[in-house]
């Protein structure tokens, strides 16, 4: 593989990263507003299925932004390892 083509590889690698960013904070913006209408239905709900469900919404919200920082980190290192190879 020439530099070129690796060049060219890795601008796809750092496209499919930005993308896959785009691509999560689309589901994101959808998952939020699904959550959000189901919390006002759901609202004092005391039934276990429903408390457990609200715990595993919290824990996959606790993981959106570092999902989002690794989509991130990755464009930038592979953009930074790109530049260098001139």
């Amino acid at each position: 593989m020439s530099i070129a083509e690796l060049k060219a590889t890795l601008g796809a690698a750092i496209e499919s990263a930005r993308q896959g960013r785009r691509t999560l904070d689309l589901a994101i913006a959808e998952a939020e507003s699904a959550t959000n209408e189901a919390a006002r239905v759901l609202r004092g709900s005391q039934h276990a299925e429903v408390a457990r469900t609200h715990s595993a919404l919290r824990s996959a919200h606790a993981e959106v932004a570092p999902t989002r920082r690794r989509f991130d980190t990755c464009a930038e290192k592979v953009g930074g390892y790109r530049s260098q190879l001139g």
